[in-house]
């Protein structure tokens, strides 16, 4: 009698087929059989005595005399049934456990798109699976819509593959990981996550209490942002209305009283403090115009002037080894005093517009003022004075003339030509009221042109800001580049939208008044100086005005005013061109540098070598750091962007880090200092060989 299928028995003569051995797990016998076979590969037995062996299911596979099939393993499939062994995924595909297909991208990748068919996906793994981004994170399975931020990192978009690194704005370097949580959460911080929805669940990748473009705004009204990380209350807008008149009037007081004091001739003979003190002032002047150092000065604060800004202005992507020291020296010379005293989400754009540009504004118009209102005063006084007889005829026949009619285009050439003459060799009881004013203005023009020159960089900067947009991409990587762009200066503002607009309305009216306004000043004061230049007659308005055309040559005593076209251009007339296209800023700074540079080493304006030496110097180091710009905002888009592999953007430009060229930028900076002192010295020892007379 043979076995029935299921058992075996290596005997014969079997008379019952209780005397069959039942086949083992993972094993099958067919009828007849004198012993068990195993198994094949792809097949299982679960039970004892099974005639045949099971195929595995697809997403499974066994191995030879197996009892089960086993799920493969992640980043293995099994599309087919009774398959031996799981087949390894295609790279960059993997699977999840027990996986019939390759759908989902491997460790390392992440898929553009989630509603791509996975048939698409096993067709073409490379066009679907892209390299995880710089500084994200991609587990196994991850899409576009679900990379893992790490903390202090934001992005503007679940769509986009661009991480932006959050800024410290102020504080140390964790500020940015205490705003920006990211999205690298574990169970223990689900309590965390739904605090963050509920308060800004438009950015998730915000730390409670904060939202916005690299979370630096305030959830809380009339909060902003501290140290970087901490958010506090503003202060009340008439208690900062008061400190700013407050302040203004104080400098002036101030310097009226210190200028009132210098004029003192008598106080220099006096014993004590204040005698002293004069006495060395006196010499400390007298040092500071035989070495020469307004030029100087004024060549190093238009170098550093430009350095600071090319972050915010060109959009420069450089690394923080530079920005970290150019934003603590662009707080230095800053002169926005709502920056200090009512920060951007205290107040609308507009209104601290309003304060950056009307306050110095009328610092020096009150400045003017006085001086007009001392002429005056004086005038009054010379008119209660007793008089001689030979005086009182004299001013009756002046007094003839006051009485005519003067029209308006009679008194501005009066005043003019008052302007044009040697005041000491024209009679006090001659100078009509309205020519006393336009004295008393050049009494204060030095230090209205100084106010100036401090101011209209500064000031003209910040109205430019308004185009001043930082730009976010929201688009995916491989489409066309779509961009959201907020306001530096006002996060809370989206660039082109309709609130936005009014903003650059105002920013046009203002551009009018100072970077326009200083240069139109510049060059009718310099163009009425040029007939009393050419004939080296000091007049009035020369005397005035020395502070723009001293230090230069007589052919080239306008070169104060290209200057501060240059300036004005380099820091903020460059912002008008649209922020898609920032890189040509940088490289309309670029051919801006060069041509300066060279120019100034061919027409040589300066009167003194050390001086034309240190601007020609500053010329080359301000264009070297341009190119480094140039380089480094390259590198780092190329690094965003890059589609061919870790080392794309390094073969590409010959660099794998941009920290090195941090430090080069820094170099240049500090060379510009060394002409200075060069400079410094060589004027010092010409100055010393300058022979002391003592009469």
């Amino acid at each position: 009698l043979p076995c029935e299928g299921g058992s075996y028995s290596d005997k014969t003569g079997l008379s019952a087929a209780s005397q069959c051995t039942p086949a083992d797990l993972g094993h099958f016998a067919t009828t007849g059989s004198t012993e068990q076979k195993p198994c094949a590969k792809g097949s299982y037995a679960a039970t004892v005595g099974l005639a045949e062996c099971a195929s595995c299911d697809p997403g499974t596979s066994s191995g030879t005399g197996s009892d089960s099939c086993s799920e493969c393993a992640v980043g293995s499939y099994a599309a087919n049934p009774g398959q031996g062994e799981c087949t390894r995924c295609p790279h960059p595909l993997s699977s999840g456990s027990g996986g019939v297909t390759c759908s989902i991208c491997k460790e390392g990748y992440y898929l553009l798109s989630t509603s791509v068919d996975p048939n698409d996906i096993w067709m073409a793994p490379t066009e679907h699976c892209k390299p995880c981004p710089p500084n994200a994170f991609c587990p196994t399975n991850t899409t576009l819509e679900t990379l893992v931020v790490p903390q202090g990192y934001w992005r503007a978009s679940s769509s986009s593959a661009a991480l932006t690194e959050c800024r410290s704005f102020g504080g140390d370097g964790e500020a940015g990981k205490t705003r920006c949580a990211g999205s690298e959460l574990d169970a223990g911080d689900a309590s965390r996550r739904r605090m963050m929805e509920e308060v800004s669940p438009s950015d998730e990748y915000c730390a409670p209490g904060f939202y916005g473009p690299e979370c630096r705004l305030c959830v809380a009204d009339k909060h902003h942002l501290v140290d970087g990380d901490t958010c506090r209350d503003c202060l009340p807008l008439g208690s900062v209305v008061g400190r700013i008149a407050g302040a203004v009037l104080c400098v002036f007081v101030a310097c009226g009283i210190a200028a009132w004091a210098y004029s003192k001739k008598g106080w220099r003979k006096k014993p004590g403090y204040i005698g002293r003190i004069l006495r060395l002032v006196d010499r400390a002047v007298v040092f500071y115009v035989g070495m020469g150092f307004t030029p100087k000065l004024k060549i190093l604060l238009g170098f550093y002037q430009v350095c600071i800004v090319l972050t915010t202005t060109y959009s420069a992507r450089l690394p923080i080894e530079y920005t970290s020291w150019t934003d603590k020296l662009a707080e230095a010379i800053s002169i926005d005093w709502t920056g200090f005293l009512l920060p951007a989400q205290c107040l609308p754009f507009q209104s601290r517009l309003l304060a950056v540009t009307i306050t110095p504004a009328s610092l020096i118009a009150l400045l003017l003022l006085t001086g007009i209102g001392l002429r005056i005063h004086r005038r009054r006084l010379r008119a209660r004075a007793p008089r001689s007889a030979s005086q009182e005829q004299s001013e009756k026949g002046n007094a003839v003339v006051e009485e005519e009619e003067v029209s308006v285009v009679t008194a501005i050439t009066l005043a003019i030509n008052a302007m044009n003459e040697d005041e000491s060799k024209v009679s006090a009881s001659a100078i009509p009221w309205y020519v006393e004013a336009a004295l008393g203005l050049l009494d204060f023009m030095p230090a209205a042109l100084i106010l100036i020159f401090c101011f209209v960089t500064s000031v003209s900067a910040s109205i430019f800001r308004a185009w001043s947009c930082q730009a976010y991409t929201i688009s995916p990587p491989g489409e066309s580049l779509k961009e959201v762009e907020y306001m530096r200066q006002d996060a809370s503002v989206e660039c082109g939208t309709d609130e936005h607009k009014p903003i650059t309305n105002l920013a046009i009216v203002f551009i009018v008044l100072w970077p326009i306004g200083s240069l139109v000043l510049y060059t009718l004061l310099l163009a009425a100086c040029y007939k009393p230049l050419k004939k080296k007659t000091r007049t009035a308005l020369t005397r005035a005005t020395r502070f723009l055309h001293r230090e230069y040559v007589l052919t080239y005593y306008w070169w104060e005013a290209l200057e501060l076209a240059r300036k004005l251009t380099l820091t903020g007339a460059v912002l008008l061109i649209e922020e898609e296209r920032a890189f040509l800023r940088l490289l309309v700074a670029t051919v801006i540098c060069s041509v300066y540079a060279v120019g100034l080493a061919i027409v040589r304006p300066y009167k003194r070598v050390e001086d034309t030496l240190l601007a020609v110097a500053a010329s080359l180091v301000l264009l070297l750091s341009f190119l480094c710009a140039n380089w480094t905002t390259i590198f780092i888009k190329v690094e965003e962007r890059k589609a061919c592999g870790d080392d794309y953007a390094t073969d590409l430009l010959g660099f794998s880090k941009v920290d090195k060229i941090g430090y080069a930028m820094i170099g240049l900076a500090a060379v510009a200092v060394l002409f200075a002192f060069v400079g410094g010295f060589v004027a010092l020892r010409r100055f010393a060989r300058i022979p002391t007379i003592r009469l």
